[in-house]
């Protein structure tokens, strides 16, 4: 077995949530400053070992549990199930003044990595779709992940294996079965870093699409009244990049959203269609994904548009508040899109995960 490979089947032998975590690298050794600038009260925090741990996460689960041990001249913050670290604004200002890396894993449709550099994300891409990546220099890790032997050519797990041998890679600090094991300083992130909803690197130069009608009117007014709004962007915005716009389920999702449901159990019968066209898209991607290298094209076409027609789905649920959040954090995730459509996508999330927060906080 590879060494990488042997490392990481180690980690998760001594438990290591191999299906579920976030983790991020700071460089920074000051650990309570980094608590901060998760958005945690440092001075709430208090060391704890794994028993103590697991009571914690038990009682705090409804909350960001942020856990963080020293890593050389760098900390590490491990969430399980958070996902703080994932977002840009956090990762902007752990990265000030320093680097940072973040690596989500949540299965094969949702995982990100992403490296910030003095409060820029440099590059960011997902760990099951190395070809797409954004940020201000796509191609920086490119020589750590060849010597790493990371590649689009790898099962999940050598994956995972992987990018942490990067992450050990750049903050000189390997994971090992003792870390799991170790305590760590622990905090609640009561008041989360707050999201912005354009990312600062699209305003220099301005986006041209942000001035679009559509985008200008929700950008000024993310409000709860602006969900079907979100929604019909989303929509329309996925049902264009991926060339689905005649596709008869995307066209009957837009005349359910913009008519509303003709009768009784119509949403839920569309809802159904939608995410049976998704799975049996989903299967025909895999067998002819390992069929022969001919067929990668298409077998990437597939996977497109089966987690497509899966995203779509989530507009159709009964809240217009639910169903903006959850379309556009799934549509963020469709594979191999263009720099401009994750941008738009990203913005789109952003806010519509804005209006979802003011709608729970007045309700």
């Amino acid at each position: 077995m590879d060494p990488i490979d042997m490392r990481y089947a180690a980690l998760v032998e001594a438990g290591f949530p191999a299906e579920g975590f976030c983790l991020t690298w700071c460089e920074n050794r000051d650990m309570e400053e980094v608590a901060r600038r998760f958005g945690a009260v440092a001075e709430a925090g208090l060391w704890a070992g794994p028993d103590e741990l697991e009571e914690l996460e038990e009682e705090y689960r409804d909350d960001d549990l942020l856990q963080l041990t020293p890593a050389g001249e760098w900390t590490l913050a491990f969430e399980s199930p958070g996902f703080q670290g994932d977002r840009t604004e956090v990762l902007e200002a752990l990265s000030a003044g320093g680097r940072a890396l973040n690596v989500i894993w949540r299965g094969e449709r949702d995982n990100r990595v992403t490296y910030a550099v003095d409060g820029d994300i440099i590059t960011s891409f997902r760990l099951m779709d190395l070809s797409q990546r954004s940020g201000d220099v796509p191609s920086a890790l490119d020589d750590l992940l060849e010597q790493v032997g990371l590649n689009d050519g790898l099962p999940a797990s050598q994956r995972k294996a992987r990018i942490l041998a990067l992450a050990e890679a750049i903050s000189g600090h390997p994971l090992t079965p003792e870390w799991v094991w170790a305590p760590r300083f622990a905090v609640v992130i009561k008041e989360p870093v707050p999201d912005a909803l354009v990312p600062r690197a699209y305003l220099h130069p301005r986006e041209t699409f942000l001035d679009e009608p559509e985008f200008a009117r929700i950008l000024a007014d993310p409000s709860p009244a602006m969900a079907p709004v979100v929604t019909r962007l989303v929509v329309s915005t996925v049902a264009a990049a991926i060339g689905l716009r005649d596709h008869p389920l995307v066209q009957e999702t837009v005349r359910m959203l913009d008519r509303g449901e003709g009768f009784p159990g119509e949403r839920q019968s569309l809802w159904a269609r939608l995410n049976l066209a998704s799975e049996e898209a989903r299967k025909s991607w895999l067998r002819q994904r390992e069929s022969t290298p001919d067929a990668a094209e298409a077998a990437e076409r597939l996977e497109q548009v089966g987690h497509s027609l899966y995203a779509l789905s989530k507009a159709l649920a009964p809240s217009p508040v639910y169903a903006a959040d959850a379309v556009a954090d799934e549509a963020f995730r469709v594979p191999r899109l263009s720099r401009t459509e994750v941008m738009r996508l990203l913005v789109l999330r952003n806010v519509a995960r804005r209006i979802l927060l003011d709608d729970i906080r007045h309700s």
